[in-house]
């Protein structure tokens, strides 16, 4: 009675690593489109609406959440506090402390702090051109992310219970 319980224990532990580790793929997918929907958001905000940078920060920052509404405000406000501050100076700092809270790999780091360079040009059409072009990189990242989840989704759907059943069968 102890072996099957055990075995059933053993087999449950080893399908929640595998679907913890699906998820923690999933949430990295879920923060490129985060930024992706940010990114397009200081389009809006700063070409159309032809808010300054603090203004942006903070207007986007109450539209989304989490940790990204935390940066966006910190930027903001720091930018307020220091009058009109060197935006990429503030936004370089802010972003790695947000990046440190983060599990992000080094491709997407580069583009979040790419954002501060971008944002930074006086001329509207150097920004809205900049801007752009790093809305494909994300996309670019994001439709790699995606492929890459789809394939080891199906590697850790498939082996997380044949390492669970194999190590039942060194057991018994």
């Amino acid at each position: 009675m102890l072996q099957v319980l055990g075995s059933i224990m053993i087999f449950a532990g080893t399908l929640g690593i595998g679907y913890e580790l699906i998820d923690k793929k999933r949430k990295i997918i879920h923060v490129i489109e985060k930024w992706e929907w940010i990114l397009q958001l200081f389009v809006s905000e700063i070409i159309y609406k032809k808010q300054p940078l603090n203004f942006a920060c903070m207007e986007i920052g109450e539209k989304v959440g989490g940790k990204e509404r935390k940066l966006l405000l910190c930027v903001s406000k720091r930018m307020v506090e220091t009058q009109r501050g060197q935006f990429q100076q503030i936004w370089i700092e802010e972003c790695k402390k947000y990046c440190k809270e983060e599990d992000l790999e080094s491709t997407q780091i580069e583009l979040i702090m790419d954002l501060g360079v971008i944002t930074g040009f006086e001329d509207e059409e150097s920004q809205k051109r900049m801007m752009e072009a790093q809305k494909e990189k994300w996309k670019n990242v994001r439709i790699q992310k995606q492929e890459e989840f789809r394939e080891r989704k199906r590697l850790i759907l498939s082996l997380s219970p044949c390492i669970g059943l194999l190590i039942i069968l060194v057991l018994w």
